[in-house]
């Protein structure tokens, strides 16, 4: 019949199933690289906040919650994890946020407003992405 393979008991395990665990090394380092990737990706979001509206607060904000992941992530993976998980909640939050009717009318009425809102919708769901990634990153460590 045309499934045959499918009826091969003795048929090996594809290769994937072999593959050996990652070591407590790879995962700290991994954890360091993720918490600098992730918290540079938040200063830039908020450097993009600073140039397409002039928000001084998001700059200054996202610099510190950046700046502060990337230090916990020195000090302890348990912290780092807790911090890049408020990190999740917040940019989860934003990205899921709905907008008022008057800025709905306004993004509606100014195309420059649009792609502003679009390309933070776009920044909002990879920085809460790389945030969870980078908290279960820093459980797994800290839980060996």
């Amino acid at each position: 019949s045309s499934c045959a393979f499918l009826e091969q008991p003795d048929a090996p395990a594809p290769a994937a199933a072999h593959l050996p665990l990652p070591s407590m090394a790879q995962l700290a380092s991994l954890a360091l690289i993720g918490a600098w990737v992730d918290g540079l990706a938040i200063i830039a979001g908020g450097a993009y906040g600073f140039v397409a509206k002039g928000s001084k607060i998001s700059l200054i904000a996202s610099s510190i919650c950046g700046i502060v992941l990337i230090a916990l992530a020195q000090v302890r993976a348990l912290f780092c994890g807790i911090w890049a998980m408020l990190m999740f909640a917040m940019f989860a939050r934003k990205y899921m946020g709905r907008q008022s009717s008057e800025m709905q009318q306004k993004l509606l009425d100014d195309p420059a407003e649009r792609q502003i809102m679009q390309r933070s919708k776009a920044i909002m769901a990879t920085l809460t992405v790389l945030s969870l990634v980078e908290a279960g990153v820093c459980f797994a460590v800290a839980s060996k």
